[in-house]
């Protein structure tokens, strides 16, 4: 039976399995949940940066769209991290939920961060949105940087800086 339109639910189980299948394997519930989100938020930064690199055309609606969807599912980034969801395959630190306001601002700063880029996209002129980008950037960073355990690919790759700790 054939309720969604088949196309579009093979290019989201595709997307979703072309992102990390392998980081992911039997990841669960609400962890494979966030990691699918996580994943659609790296193909929107992908995008982002592509177009602040000059590797994509510009274009405004495209980047305000992608741009609103990271503010979207940024907002529902809380509520994916229920207690004790900090077990392999989940890349989610302990520190979570030791230090869970600091997470819940970390997400909002990050989804206003989102919400500024696309209201800048969006407006008469679309000057400065590089630098809105950037902002973004800093937020997603910062929030991995204190809550997310070390892997090899930071998915929101801005090129230069690759700072490990």
């Amino acid at each position: 039976m054939r309720s969604a339109p088949l196309g579009l639910a093979f290019l989201i189980a595709f997307l979703a399995i072309a992102g990390l299948a392998l980081a992911h394997k039997g990841a669960t519930g609400v962890v494979k949940e966030r990691m699918d989100l996580m994943d659609l938020q790296a193909k929107q930064m992908k995008l982002l940066n592509a177009m602040a690199k000059g590797k994509r055309p510009f274009d405004a609606a495209k980047a305000a769209h992608a741009a609103r969807d990271i503010g979207l599912t940024t907002r529902k980034i809380p509520e994916m991290f229920p207690k004790g969801t900090d077990a392999p395959p989940s890349e989610a630190r302990a520190e979570i939920w030791e230090d869970w306001d600091k997470f819940i601002g970390d997400a909002e700063a990050a989804a206003k961060a989102a919400e500024a880029l696309a209201t800048t996209l969006e407006g008469e002129t679309s000057a400065g949105w590089k630098e809105a980008f950037g902002k973004l950037i800093e937020a997603c960073k910062s929030c991995h940087q204190s809550f997310r355990a070390e892997d090899e690919d930071d998915e929101a790759d801005s090129g230069s800086h690759h700072h490990h700790h």
